[in-house]
């Protein structure tokens, strides 16, 4: 790859970033995008619940009808075992949305990266992000490395850092991450078994340790996830599965749903959960966007839904910053704030409402991080459901 130049340069083709490049070769044809992504999209990627008003973005992205096409799961919802034993269905087959969603990731993220081809971005797969140097008012040269054909560089007027809670670009400009809170998850595969069934519904359990989460997948396997801190989950060991079954075996809704399923016996994925956002989500001709900007917590099932509005946000303030309004990426980065701050608010409130383990030390951390907030004068605070 010899020396190449484009408008806008994404690094991350992830929701994200490929989400932005089709909602901004929408909005601004005349600009030329290239799209990074380091993988062919073909890497095992973890499953996601969309819930039904996903069809809102994936519409205003023109994939919807694709989305459709692609096999993913339709789903009832959610049922949870929070702060009660029994488990309870949030049914969101009224919605006038239709049906919530189980993703297949990787099919997921690669129609969003072909429907940005298709609408003339280029889109590098198999390329990684090695160095960067501004150019004064002109931009950013990047040295990339692609894993066919070697070393080259791009240059690029605009950056868009869709990388993921790394944030390597923005990281590289100065920007640090405030880091709200720190969990682990821990994700094993089971297989459901021919002739067997399994809920359609995605399960939150909580359990002393933290809380689980299982989902049946696209293909018939379903991946459960433990979430828990370094408290909590001091001293257990991952390298072999046995510990993480034994926990499994104390979740008694979460087990019984599997006794249609064996395990996979595949190596056990842990991952760090951090929780936070960028002090700086743009700076000097480039913004983050997704999980580089703010990264929530997987309790709330919003990721990816989170990711495809900045998104549209960012293809928004792009457009008109580069048509001369200096003051539009301050605005897009005041927006991801406030709905940020919101997701902490929600978020407080829910950990506030598990109740069964207090001195458990997930759940003292959890409620020490998030004290009950006084209703202002005047308010009457609401119960609990």
């Amino acid at each position: 790859m010899s020396e190449a130049f484009c408008d806008v340069a994404i690094i991350g083709g992830g929701p994200a970033g490929a989400a932005l490049a089709v909602a901004l070769r929408d909005q601004a044809p005349f600009l030329s995008i290239t799209l990074l992504e380091r993988t062919a999209y073909d890497t095992p990627r973890s499953g996601d619940a969309l819930s039904p008003d996903i069809r809102v973005p994936l519409s205003r992205l023109g994939v919807w009808a694709s989305f459709l096409r692609d096999g993913h799961l339709a789903s009832r919802g959610t049922t949870s075992c929070w702060n009660r034993a029994e488990p309870y269905l949030r049914d969101m087959r009224s919605s006038p949305w239709g049906s919530a969603w189980h993703l297949d990731r990787a099919r997921f993220d690669e129609r969003l990266s072909l429907e940005a081809t298709r609408q003339g971005v280029r889109v590098l797969r198999l390329t990684t992000l090695l160095d960067s140097e501004p150019l004064a008012k002109e931009g950013y040269r990047l040295h990339v490395s692609q894993r066919k054909s070697g070393a080259g560089t791009l240059c690029a007027r605009f950056v868009v850092d869709a990388t993921g809670w790394k944030a390597t670009f923005a990281m590289s400009q100065g920007a640090r991450r405030r880091i709200r809170d720190r969990c682990f998850a821990v994700c094993g595969t089971f297989q459901l078994r021919t002739e067997e069934s399994f809920p359609t519904d995605a399960l939150v359990e909580a359990c002393p340790e933290g809380w689980w989460h299982s989902a049946l997948l696209p293909s018939g396997r379903v991946a459960v996830t433990l979430v828990g801190d370094g408290d909590s989950l001091h001293g257990l060991r991952w390298a072999t599965p046995e510990p993480w079954l034994a926990l499994l075996e104390q979740a008694p809704v979460t087990r019984a749903r599997l006794a249609a399923c064996d395990f996979s016996g595949e190596s056990l994925v842990a991952a760090p959960i951090l929780v936070g956002q960028l002090d700086r989500m743009q700076g000097e001709r480039w913004l983050a966007v997704g999980d580089a900007a703010c990264t929530h917590d997987p309790l709330s099932a919003q990721g990816v839904a989170a990711a495809l509005e900045s998104a549209l946000l960012a293809a928004e303030a792009l457009e008109r910053y580069l048509r001369g309004d200096e003051g539009a990426l301050r605005h897009y980065e005041e927006t991801l704030q406030r709905r940020f701050d919101e997701h902490l608010r929600l978020r407080g409130h829910t950990y506030r409402e598990e109740q069964r383990w207090p001195g458990a030390p997930f759940w003292k951390n959890r409620h020490e991080a998030f004290p009950p907030i006084a209703p202002a004068a005047g308010q009457v605070s609401l119960p609990s459901p």
